[in-house]
């Protein structure tokens, strides 16, 4: 008994050298899909199944293409301020919004953040009360003109009592 036949498996074909031949080969016999298979007494392959794709959604469904996020322009006046690690407001300085997604904003400061720092948002829209967000920041990088254009991942707002009081004086 050999190893193929102890473990079930198909023998790879016999190393053949190539020969150099000016005649085309014929093409392999094609076997019907109804016709019986010739028994060879070597176990036949399994049929190769391909895993069905779930069905992709449809772009208009998510107002996107599919797999790209979407971002939409958006100008507005922003007050920014780092958070320590203790949730409180360090500094504060203005900013102006450049693009928002679901899950993240996107903005220009005269000042640089660093990637991972806590940042709480105070945007002001045309309504009276600015609109408290708070997020980390993914990127940062020089745009010119002295400006730096960063991305904020959004994220729940903590709360604290000097959170509080900053938002009232906002």
């Amino acid at each position: 008994m050999s190893v193929w036949d102890q473990w079930g498996a198909v023998p790879p074909p016999p190393k053949v050298k190539p020969s150099i031949s000016t005649t085309p080969a014929p093409p392999p016999p094609v076997q019907s899909p109804t016709a019986a298979p010739a028994s060879t007494g070597a176990p036949e392959p399994l049929p190769e199944s391909k895993p069905e794709k779930a069905p992709e959604p449809i772009a208009e469904d998510l107002g996107a293409a599919a797999g790209a996020p979407t971002f939409h322009e958006f100008d507005a006046e922003l007050d920014v301020a780092e958070l320590d690690e203790r949730l409180r407001p360090v500094t504060t300085w203005s900013a102006r919004s450049t693009s928002v997604n679901r899950s993240s904003l996107g903005f220009r400061s005269r000042r640089m953040c660093y990637p991972k720092k806590l940042l709480i948002i105070a945007v002001h829209l045309i309504d009276d009360k600015p609109t408290i967000l708070a997020g980390r920041v993914t990127t940062c990088d020089y745009d010119g003109e002295g400006l730096y254009s960063i991305d904020v991942e959004l994220m729940p707002k903590p709360v604290s009592e000097e959170l509080r009081q900053w938002e009232a004086q906002r």
